[in-house]
C-alpha cells in the first residue's frame, strides 16, 4: 500500500493518459458529426470547416501538453536538463498552438474573400 500512496507519475503514464483523453475526444467528434460533413456551398466553406475541426482537437491537446511542460517544471527541481527539456516542450506546445488557432483564422479570412467573388 504504501509503494502506491509514494508511486509518482511517470512520463509514460502521461503520454497514455493524453493520448486516451484525445482518443475520447475524437470519438466524441466523431460521434457528433453523424450527419453529412460537407454541407459546403464553395472551397472556401470547406476548408474553413476542416480547420475548425483541427482547432477543436488541436486546442484541448495544446491544453494537455501546457498542463504536461506544467508538471515538468515542477519535478525538475532545479535540474538544468529538465528544465531545459520543459522548456522546449512549453515552447513548441506555444508554437503549435498558435500555428492551429492561425490556420483557423486564415481559413475563415479565405472563406471570407470567397463569399465575395
Amino acid at each position: 500500500m504504501q509503494k502506491l500512496i509514494h508511486m509518482r507519475f511517470k512520463p509514460s503514464l502521461l503520454k497514455f493518459l493524453s493520448f486516451f483523453i484525445l482518443g475520447l475526444s475524437l470519438a466524441r467528434l466523431a460521434l457528433a458529426q453523424v450527419e453529412n460533413p460537407l454541407q459546403a456551398e464553395n472551397f472556401g466553406q470547406i476548408i474553413e470547416g476542416l480547420a475548425q475541426a483541427i482547432a477543436t482537437i488541436g486546442i484541448p491537446i495544446a491544453a494537455i501538453f501546457i498542463i504536461y511542460s506544467g508538471l515538468l517544471f515542477v519535478t525538475a527541481r532545479g535540474n538544468e536538463e529538465q528544465l531545459t527539456r520543459a522548456k522546449k516542450t512549453l515552447g513548441w506546445t506555444l508554437i503549435g498552438t498558435i500555428l492551429v488557432v492561425g490556420a483557423w483564422v486564415i481559413a475563415q479570412a479565405l472563406n471570407a474573400l470567397l463569399q465575395t467573388l
